[in-house]
């Protein structure tokens, strides 16, 4: 997966210690080093993970279970606001249906 791929990445280059790796998609277990995965709300829906930008700062706190996006709740608003769903990959077929009725992986990834 790419976060897989991403994490590796910053494994070989020898950031591992110093540098995390947050996705909301799953990861192998060639991962190394601070990996978060599976975050919900996912960025496709409009969660958190998606508003993210080049630069930001992102806080990772195993130990108290903190994963935080460090910017003013003025700036989160904004981001949300100018937020738009992607397009939907599947227009039309069984992976379209299934998009359109599948919950989050936090919820299960079901289609009740």
């Amino acid at each position: 997966t790419t976060s897989a791929l991403g994490a590796m990445s910053i494994s070989l280059i020898g950031l591992a210690n110093i540098v995390g790796s947050v996705t909301d998609g799953r990861f192998s277990g060639g991962s190394h080093g601070l990996v978060v995965g599976h975050v919900a709300p996912e960025a496709a829906v409009g969660g958190a993970i998606g508003l993210i930008e080049e630069g930001d700062s992102i806080t990772i706190d195993a130990d108290t279970r903190i994963l935080q996006l460090n910017i003013s709740d003025d700036e989160m608003a904004q981001r949300r606001a100018a937020w738009q769903p992607p397009a939907p990959r599947y227009t039309r077929g069984v992976l379209s249906k299934y998009a359109k009725l599948v919950s989050s992986s936090s919820l299960g990834a079901v289609t009740d």
